[in-house]
């Protein structure tokens, strides 16, 4: 039998057990509806996973500040490739590295969000082959992941294999009739070929199955499963662990003092920092870092220092949410978390080489934005880029959108040794249709002009003193500034910029873009935000008690 072949099998064989392949995998929108595949015997996913007849909203004592026409509208998410490699090393006990072979995931903004897009065929194809290697390692640990010893035919331990190991796949406990039907697909694999066979076809099914590749929840009110899964997807990319899974089967989490008490242990857990972590990656726009090119002739050290420019970001992060966790730290802090080679980019002297927490010239930098890694990222191949820098700015952290730039733009003017890249960018500006948007772009990425395409700081280019002033066009805090750390002191006075982080906390958090029916929820958990004095951890409190997060609304 093919590979291609088989993978068909074993979908026409979930199909049997669960729910249809084609129809809710290939079209989670289709007849099923948004609210996601049916479970067995036609009720919907909210009434399997074992909440209180009637669909009671998880969380009875919850403030409500938005009614259910002010939520927006949420599709079927399918797990991300971070999502679902996370959920087969919890499965499976192994970082397999799965997700490395599929498909790109779509975006939400800056962000990893698998909403919009139906599964094609050759996606299927991916899951269906990763299914199969997660399951041959499965197999592989079977004394690891048996809750018991198989005796006789085996059929008694594959059903409580069945029951646990599909609780944590799907999330949710097993409905009677799955149980049954994946005791069949058992059946189908162990004749002729033993137990181990057996369970691994049952893995491979459970794996291709819409109730793991996707968080089904609703329509209405999340069920405690439900609500249990999206807080774990939010704060660890990851499923719901041993407590809170037992918190859900319990319906431990039906009160705001139980369910706020789970969240905060879980922001507590390294897992949690894995995430914030991986928020920062996307929101400066880090994700593709390691991939970033640079002119080897002008900047020769590089490819040596990229991991690292990488890492101080990661460790900055979790150096600022272990004091005071709070916004304005992030962006002005004049310290930063370097090892050796870092260190002497910044011209900090006698650091050794181990990582530690550094203080830095308060004169050239200050917090995320004059760190090498943004720096890089934003500049070009062989310099500095005001419009990249100054782009970045306004829309992650402004959340200001900059239209395309006309088809009868000019080119960048060409690059001469008898200029700074500010005056070549002045001279590209004096075109009427590029001046209004560039003005708006450049004027911002001008504070950045004494770092060079790599970030080290400089004050002069070809043997010209560098102009880094710049200033804020169109925002609420508009005025000139000298030099990039006073660029991040007026921006973190910006509430234009307190509400951008939380519109880019809550894409990140419901993998969607934000709509005009989001409005109530986002100036909500802004202005708890701004009450908890700009702390992060407490954002993500306000986004998680939020009657958005603890609903599911899929229709107008």
């Amino acid at each position: 039998m093919t590979r291609r072949s088989k993978a068909w099998w074993v979908c026409a064989a979930v199909v049997a057990l669960a729910a249809g392949c084609s129809g809710n995998i290939l079209d989670p929108e289709g007849s099923s509806g948004a609210a996601g595949p049916s479970e067995p015997g036609g009720s919907t996913g909210a009434s399997a996973g074992g909440s209180p007849a009637g669909g009671n909203p998880a969380v009875k004592d919850a403030p409500t500040t938005c009614g259910p026409t002010e939520l927006g509208v949420s599709p079927l998410h399918r797990l991300t490739r971070l999502e679902y490699d996370n959920t087969i090393r919890d499965l499976i006990g192994e970082d397999l590295d799965l997700a490395r072979a599929f498909t790109e995931d779509e975006r939400a903004g800056e962000f990893s969000g698998n909403f919009y897009t139906p599964v094609n065929e050759l996606q299927l194809g991916q899951y269906a082959t990763a299914a199969e290697a997660a399951a041959e390692r499965a197999v592989a640990r079977l004394s690891d992941l048996l809750p018991c010893q198989p005796s006789g035919d085996g059929a008694e331990c594959a059903t409580r294999f069945i029951q646990q190991f599909g609780r944590r796949a799907h999330r949710r406990p097993l409905a009677e009739q799955e149980v049954a039907r994946y005791q069949e697909l058992f059946e189908l694999g162990r004749s002729g070929a033993g137990f181990e066979n057996g369970i691994k076809l049952v893995v491979e099914a459970m794996l291709q199955s819409p109730f793991f590749l996707y968080l089904v929840e609703g329509p209405g009110p999340l069920d405690q499963h439900q609500l249990a899964a999206r807080l774990s997807y939010f704060l660890w990319k990851a499923p719901p662990d041993a407590p809170l899974a037992e918190a859900a089967d319990r319906g431990k989490l039906d009160t705001l003092v139980a369910f706020r008490k789970e969240a905060s242990r879980m922001l507590e857990d390294p897992r949690a920092d894995a995430m914030i972590a991986d928020f920062h990656t996307q929101w400066l726009g880090l994700d593709k870092f390691e991939k970033l090119p640079k002119d080897t002739t002008l900047y020769p050290e590089f490819e040596d220092l990229k991991p690292a420019m990488a890492e101080e970001t990661h460790r900055f992060v979790a150096e600022v949410m272990g004091e005071d966790g709070r916004l304005p730290t992030l962006l002005t802090a004049s310290y930063s978390v370097v090892n050796g080679p870092l260190a002497a980019l910044y011209g900090a002297a006698d650091h050794g080489a181990d990582w530690k927490k550094t203080e830095l010239d308060p004169k050239q930098r200050a917090g995320l934005l004059t760190q090498a890694s943004f720096l890089a990222e934003h500049g070009a191949l062989d310099g500095s880029s005001p419009i990249r820098r100054g782009l970045a700015v306004r829309e992650r952290f402004l959340c200001s959108e900059v239209p395309p730039p006309p088809p009868v733009a000019e080119n960048i003017p060409e690059a001469k040794p008898t200029q700074t890249t500010r005056q070549r960018f002045d001279e590209h500006r004096t075109d009427p249709s590029c001046a209004s948007c560039h003005t708006m772009m450049d004027m911002l990425g001008y504070g950045f002009e004494s770092y060079d395409g790599i970030g080290r700081y400089r004050t002069t280019e070809n043997g010209i003193t560098v102009d880094d002033s710049g200033a804020f066009i169109g925002t609420d805090v508009d005025g000139p500034f000298e030099g990039a750390p006073e660029l991040a002191r007026q921006l973190v006075k910006s509430k234009q910029m307190h509400a951008c982080v939380t519109t880019q906390w809550f894409r990140y958090a419901f993998g969607r873009l934000d709509t005009k029916l989001d409005s109530c929820t986002l100036e909500a958990i802004a202005k708890r935000f701004t009450q908890a004095d700009l702390r992060i951890p407490e954002l993500l409190l306000a986004i998680v008690e939020s009657d958005a997060f603890r609903t599911h609304r899929s229709e107008e």
